[in-house]
């Protein structure tokens, strides 16, 4: 007699496995249809299978309990208050928990869990009203789907402050480069005004709305407790701001030299770095895929379109007259016009060529 596994609850155990999420089955079964059906799921993920069953549990320590109970892959014969003492336990030992239950009997384990997850339609209501989340199918493989964009959000909440944080950094520093050099003013208040209404909305709206990078379940679960903006982020912060604003510098110095500080040079500046900026979009999308690689990105339409439309609104300001006169622009040339194109481009190339060195190095510290 036999009584079958689910229809896709391996390859589910598989994939949570592969997303560094570890699998413990709390069952009230005999320990030998238990360690059958845990053997058949590949529930130790090709370890040695660990079986405990609750007669045991009443003669282990609380302390051994602690370091036991997380290298235990089935727990058998398992009783309500067993479930509670399993998750405490397997908090204890640094885990982060996420219980799955129906019943009246699982309502404590699922409210001391780190997340509590209930069936919606066979699960009762007291399982439902303590739980975090309610599965509404009672399909177990939603939560891989749950999983995979959790990260998603996060990771692009990540993108976000990247871009933001990044891009207004190369602000300041082309503002405080050009005083301490004594090159005027590159941008006036109501440039800096109209670039980061250009640059910033659009784009950093655009970018939380990025699909899932292809290996977002192949990654291990992040730490609880790190930031989500790390320290080592910063030095790439600076290092890709520095690029956009030698750039943009760079792009002034051409126009002083051909028109001397004014409002032709600071046109030249502030086209520069506005669209260099706006380019940045692309390369905050991903930290390891870059735009020349094989493994591209799923298509952002939202991102395309907020950059055409970015892109096409800085080209309103030097092409309507009246927005031309609020922001203190000049026309520019055909020479004028590819300066700026070569320096909003550069930063983006380089750095796109450092992130895939970076990323080839990374990999061959894993091997």
């Amino acid at each position: 007699m036999k009584d079958p596994i689910r229809k896709g609850v391996k390859d589910l155990v598989g994939q949570f496995h592969q997303a560094g999420i570890d699998t413990v089955m709390i069952t009230g079964d005999q320990t030998a249809t238990a360690f059958a059906i845990a053997k058949e799921l590949e529930l130790a993920n090709q370890n040695q299978l660990q079986i405990l069953d609750s007669t045991d549990i009443k003669n282990i320590e609380s302390e051994e309990k602690t370091a036991l109970f997380d290298k235990v892959n089935v727990f058998a014969r398992i009783s309500p208050a067993n479930k509670l003492q399993i998750v405490q336990a397997l908090q204890r030992a640094g885990r982060v928990v996420s219980m799955t239950g129906d019943g009246i009997n699982d309502a404590p384990a699922l409210k001391a869990a780190d997340v509590g997850v209930a069936m919606g339609n066979s699960g009762t209501d007291a399982a439902r009203e303590v739980a975090d989340i309610i599965i509404a199918d009672d399909n177990l493989e939603t939560m891989i789907v749950a999983v995979s964009r959790g990260r998603t959000i996060y990771n692009n909440i990540r993108k976000s402050l990247h871009f933001l944080l990044s891009t207004n950094l190369s602000e300041i520093m082309v503002m405080l480069a050009a005083t301490t050099f004594g090159l005027g003013q590159p941008l006036n208040a109501i440039q800096l005004l109209w670039l980061n209404l250009v640059t910033d909305i659009f784009p950093g709206l655009a970018l939380a709305l990025e699909p899932s990078e292809p290996d977002i379940l192949s990654k291990p679960p992040r730490n609880p407790e790190e930031a989500i903006v790390k320290t080592s982020d910063f030095s790439n912060f600076v290092l890709e701001s520095g690029t956009i604003t030698i750039s943009s510098l760079a792009a002034y110095g051409y126009g002083i030299s051909q028109y001397g500080i004014g409002l032709q040079a600071s046109t030249i500046a502030f086209m520069s770095l506005t669209i260099g900026q706006l380019l940045h979009a692309l390369s905050c999308r991903s930290d390891k895929y870059t735009i020349f690689g094989i493994n591209k990105l799923p298509q952002n339409q939202y991102l395309n379109i907020a950059l055409i439309g970015s892109i096409g609104l800085q080209l309103l300001s030097i092409g309507v007259p009246q927005l031309r006169m609020l922001l203190s622009l000049t026309t520019i040339s055909i020479a004028d016009s590819i300066i700026i194109s070569s320096s909003a481009f550069l930063p983006l190339i380089f750095n796109e060529i450092r992130k895939k060195i970076t990323a080839g190095k990374n990999v061959c510290n894993l091997k």
